[in-house]
Order: structure tokens, then C-alpha cells, then sequence
């Protein structure tokens, strides 16, 4: 959906870009080799500065600059993202517990990290074998190219850089949070809610579990309780692999609402060759 994407150009609306898949312009690679077609739909002008902007994103791309993408793609069209633009290894799949809902006031107990590849838990305080101190996250956070989310705009994200302001740690990386692209689906209720009404399932001792429930997790570990210590870790990254199954599911079913209805495959080759004939 990365190179079929047109929405990020200046001006671009999505009636204007559903304009251009309907003529069958639907790549940037059609989109250089028939301007002509683009100017049908936007007017000469506007179609040579789109195929300015498309190569500026096809350079960045290329370049694997993901300041370009965070400074000029647009937040409610990152779900385009997920597909194309890095490495599957590349998604860090995110997502903290806490011990209440203040950044700055309210202190991250655990930072779970998951990929295509494993999952990582950085934990406050003294963490158990097989996983990593807390201060340890921004550095792994250096291999990848997208951060993913689930409301990681209005809470993961704020969390963990008050957490590490003091090493000005920020996320200079696009953030492609599903919680938006999943409402604009009609999915309702949290994480847990949505991933139920797409049929990703959870392991029986923690599919019941809910946020809250993590802060009591983390209070009886303060105790000694190691049992609370596992389960308040297994859930947290449950958190961050099943990220992967809701955007596979989330993208494929944006882009069947926003792209599918209205892009058409054109064989230009076949219809250029029959206006020339006329001459």
C-alpha cells in the first residue's frame, strides 16, 4: 500500500487519490510513466508536483530515512506503513505496564519489546533471568524502523520518553498506533475486545486478563511473589507478539475499505498502443 499511496503529497485528498487508482494510476511507478494520466485527474500543474513528491518519498524510502515519513505522512495513514516500508524484523512491537495512568507522576514497571523474530521485557527494579533492566530499551529500540502500537500516541509513547527525558530519548521514528485505523473499521473496547472480534487468541491463563490487574501483578512481586512476576511479564509481551497478527488483520481489511473499491488495473501498454493506431 506504501508505493500505491499518493495521500501524502500536498493538496492530495482521498477523493483526489481515489481519482487517480480509478484511472489506474495506482503505483508511483505508473504514476511516472503516465503523468498524462494524473493531469486528466488534477490538472498539469498539480500532477508534476505530485511526481515531485513521489520521488522525494521514494528517495527517503530508498535512503531509509524515517524522519522523512514521521515529518510528512500523514498520523491516520500509518497503517500504510506496515507493509513495505522496512523489514518485518523492523517493527518494534510495543506496549508498557505501569503503575497508574499519569506520565511523569506514575512510574513503567515493565516495557514489553516484541518482533517477527522475539520478545524482549525490560523491567524496573531487578529483573528476573532471560530478561533486561529497564534502562536497557532505548538502546534495542535503535535496531528498528517503525514503532507500533496500541493507543502508544496518548500512552506508551508519552511514558516511556518522560521516563527517559533525562537522556532525551525521544521515538524519532514513524508510529503507526492500530487503535485508529481499527475504530475507523467499526472495532470497538480495547486491545482484548478487537483482537476476540478477529479471532486472535490469547494462552487460557492470561486471555481473561485486563490492565488493571497488571498494577496488582506488579504490587505482589514487590512481595517476593515470583509467580505474579511471570505472569505479569507473559502478559506484557502477549501485548506486544499480538500486535503483529492485529495489523496483519487490521491492514488487510483497510486496505479492502480504502483501495480495493476503487482501484482499477489498466494494461497502458495495450491502450497506448491502440490510440496510436488511429493515426
Amino acid at each position: 500500500m506504501l508505493t500505491r499511496s499518493f495521500i501524502f503529497a500536498k493538496g492530495m485528498t482521498e477523493d483526489l487519490e481515489r481519482s487517480l487508482w480509478a484511472r489506474g494510476v495506482i503505483s508511483w511507478d505508473i504514476l511516472r510513466s503516465q503523468v498524462g494520466e494524473a493531469a486528466e485527474a488534477l490538472g498539469n500543474a498539480k500532477a508534476q508536483k505530485l511526481v515531485e513528491s513521489v520521488n522525494e518519498a521514494a528517495a527517503a524510502l530508498e535512503r531509509g530515512d524515517g524522519a522523512w515519513f514521521k515529518a510528512n505522512w500523514p498520523e491516520r495513514e500509518t497503517w500504510r506503513l506496515w507493509e513495505g516500508f522496512c523489514a518485518p524484523d523492523q517493527a518494534a512491537l510495543v506496549d508498557i505496564e505501569t503503575t497508574g495512568l499519569t506520565p511523569g507522576y506514575d512510574q513503567i514497571t515493565v516495557i514489553g519489546l516484541a518482533d517477527r523474530n522475539r520478545s524482549r521485557a525490560y523491567v524496573a527494579g531487578r529483573p528476573q533471568p532471560d530478561d533486561e533492566t529497564i534502562a536497557r530499551f532505548p538502546e534495542a529500540m535503535r535496531a528498528y524502523r517503525l514503532l507500533v502500537t496500541f493507543n502508544g500516541v496518548n500512552f506508551d509513547a508519552p511514558f516511556i520518553e518522560k521516563h527517559f527525558r533525562e537522556q532525551n530519548f525521544r521515538f524519532d521514528l514513524p508510529h503507526l498506533d492500530l487503535l485508529y485505523p481499527a475504530r475507523s473499521l467499526g472495532l470497538s473496547g480495547g486491545l482484548k475486545d478487537m483482537e476476540k472480534a478477529l479471532g486472535i487468541a490469547r494462552a487460557e491463563d492470561i486471555k481473561e486478563m485486563r490492565g488493571n490487574e497488571a498494577i496488582t501483578l506488579w504490587g505482589a512481586w514487590r512481595n517476593g511473589d515470583l509467580a505474579a512476576y511471570k505472569k505479569l511479564v507473559t502478559y506484557c509481551k502477549a501485548d506486544c507478539v499480538n500486535l503483529a497478527a492485529f495489523a496483519d488483520a487490521v491492514y488487510r481489511r483497510k486496505w479492502d475499505q480504502v483501495y480495493t473499491p476503487h482501484a482499477r488495473e489498466v494494461d497502458f501498454a495495450k491502450v497506448n498502443g491502440e490510440q496510436m493506431t488511429l493515426f
